[in-house]
């Protein structure tokens, strides 16, 4: 598996992808890229293709093609190692059930549940009723109920266990750990029994849970309507945006993403022939949602059920998508109750709310208005409540001035009262902070030492096995990067960069990551390297006669003060001596052998 591994790596471009999922610009011989990890405007993010490491200089992210995976997109690194054999073509070694991750055997099991459900809804007579169901009371296709993948589950039970603890032979706990069924009563109880079901997947076609719709019948207001997988090690409602597997690719071309609030308002729309859209659990965005939503488009516009102007929880979602650079639009469906409806009973109306879709700013101060009657004094109390804490989250000073004068004029009253209001709230701080203007303060001595490792470990390694050099390096990053790099080197007759950055531990790597891709430390001219090398030997060298002649100061005056002349005179000899290396060095320097035996 080992070798397999390093097959992969060496088959997979790092650059490439990356560049998969954000955009990518040449920069010298490394990449930059505005960081999907945090929010900024000037790209931090380099990646090497040399290395075939990133790194951002702003929140410190970086590893190889495996840890970007992981970050990206939540993989465990056997599913990022799967994902990678498959894309470099690469047949994997067959792992045992046993050496599979706990989120893997958890998609396992739920990919196998799927299926039986979807079996159960077209083969089985029980499976009739939950089909007629969605063919005649929900108007769906039967294409569209495939596309979807949707099931049944009979309410029985031994069903599901019969299938997954029987035939296919899993450990119940591990059922249990993907919130499908539990013990109860000598059974094991299908969470989801006697429901409609429909597959939750991740925007990479992965099961991670499933929702369930009681049937309508006598029985349907005694439980809930509606339930969910619980929480699991791959099910995480705030992260799940549904459909997006099926219609991320109309997403990107459009650059836009129609946002509804459940199931069948998205699988309707689809069918409606609203290819890009996805559903959300709730009326409010989150922020993984938001994030992963960005990957894909620029534009969102939501279509809701419930009130986003009076949802605290929705208004949080808003700001946080318009945070991150999402262009945020709200549609009103005026005739129907959700998108489900509207899809259903007037398609063509559906699209042209759509099309007529408002700024958010605009939606919210109108809703707020044709609530309450601006004309009285209770009226303009009740707007100012609710319309000030929206103009305040408003961080565009411009755009807030634009509906600072709107709703002045509307409630008839100075903009200098609105803006007095809008003080009192209290500005909202952004939580989307450049990191990168918080970088630690190094001082000359280590951001030499770093340059120094930096040229050796892009242009010149050999010059870093030097006593020398290891007599010259003293602060405690560059050490230890150092004695690490001479162990390696002890037991390696080649190096390979990547290979020595991926081992090291993590506090060393994030250093190592920022010597070898800073920008500084790139040479176009090969020419120049011995010279840069030179240059950087020169001041660390002169830094460090300096240093030793400023504590030896110290220490004769301090002499002096006591009387104690033998040791002074021993001093004094040793401060000449150095005085004089000093002075030969910058002679040296000048003469251009600075890179001689001695270095």
């Amino acid at each position: 598996m080992a070798d397999q591994i390093e097959e992969i790596k060496q088959k997979t471009d790092i650059v490439s992808l990356i560049g998969e999922y954000i955009e990518v610009k040449k920069a010298g011989r490394n990449y930059k890229a505005i960081c999907p990890f945090h929010s900024e405007k000037t790209p931090s993010f380099m990646i090497s293709p040399e290395l075939q490491i990133y790194k951002c200089f702003g929140c410190q992210a970086g590893g190889d093609c495996f840890a970007f995976l992981k970050e990206y997109e939540g993989m465990e690194f056997g599913e990022a190692l799967k994902f990678l054999a498959d894309r470099a073509g690469v047949k994997l070694e067959r792992i045992s059930r046993t050496d599979t991750s706990e989120k893997e055997k958890i998609i396992e099991i739920n990919n196998l549940t799927s299926r039986f459900y979807q079996y159960l809804l077209f083969n089985s007579s029980f499976g009739k009723v939950a089909l007629d169901y969605l063919l005649r009371e929900r108007g769906l296709k039967l294409t569209t109920i495939r596309e979807f993948g949707l099931g049944f589950s009979p309410d029985s039970p031994i069903g599901l266990k019969k299938f997954l603890i029987d035939k296919k032979k899993f450990d119940p706990r591990d059922i249990e750990r993907a919130g499908i069924g539990y013990p109860k009563g000598g059974y094991f109880i299908d969470r989801l029994r006697g429901r409609v079901i429909f597959p939750l997947l991740d925007h990479r076609g992965n099961t991670v849970g499933f929702a369930g719709r009681v049937l309508p019948g006598p029985n349907e207001k005694e439980t809930a309507k509606y339930i969910n997988t619980p929480e699991t090690p791959v099910y995480h409602k705030g992260n799940l945006l549904y459909a997006l597997n099926l219609t991320r690719q109309n997403i990107k071309r459009k650059n836009i993403a129609i946002v509804v609030e459940g199931e069948l308002d998205a699988i309707s729309s689809w069918q409606a022939g609203i290819k890009n859209v996805v559903a959300i659990k709730g009326s409010a965005l989150t922020e993984d949602q938001v994030r992963l939503l960005s990957r894909f488009c620029k534009k969102a516009i939501l279509c809701l059920d419930s009130d986003i102007a009076g949802d605290a929880a929705a208004r949080r979602g808003v700001i946080t998508a318009q945070e991150q650079g999402l262009e945020v639009k709200v549609a009103r469906l005026k005739d129907f109750k959700d998108p489900d409806d509207a899809a259903r009973k007037n398609p063509e109306g559906y699209k042209e709310s759509l099309i007529n879709a408002v700024g958010i700013w605009d939606f919210l101060v109108t809703e707020v208005f044709e609530r309450f009657d601006a004309k009285s004094g209770e009226g303009k109390a009740k707007i100012s409540r609710e319309v000030v804490p929206v103009l305040s989250l408003i961080s565009d000073k411009i755009v807030q001035d634009h509906y600072v004068n709107l709703v002045a004029k509307r409630l008839e009253v100075s903009s200098v009262a609105v803006l007095e209001q809008i003080s009192k709230q209290g500005k909202k701080e952004s939580s989307f902070t450049e990191v990168s203007e918080d970088k630690e303060k190094r001082g000359r001595r280590e951001l030499l030492e770093e340059r120094l490792l930096s040229l050796g470990f892009r242009y010149n390694t050999e010059i870093l096995l030097k006593k020398s050099i290891s007599d010259l390096v003293k602060t405690p990053l560059s050490k230890r990067i150092l004695d690490e790099y001479l162990t390696y080197s002890s037991k390696s007759a080649k190096f390979n960069v990547s290979e020595f950055g991926m081992a090291l531990p993590k506090e060393l790597f994030d250093g190592f990551a920022r010597m070898v891709l800073s920008e500084e430390s790139e040479i176009n001219n090969q020419d120049e390297v011995p010279i840069e090398i030179g240059a950087v030997l020169y001041e660390l060298k002169t830094l460090s006669l300096k240093e030793k002649l400023v504590k030896l100061s110290g220490e004769i005056g301090s002499l002096e003060e006591r009387g104690e002349k033998e040791k002074l005179a021993k001093l004094e000899e040793e401060f000449k001596n150095l005085t004089e290396k000093l002075h030969s060095l910058e002679e040296k320097t000048k003469q251009g052998i600075i890179l001689g035996d001695d270095a």
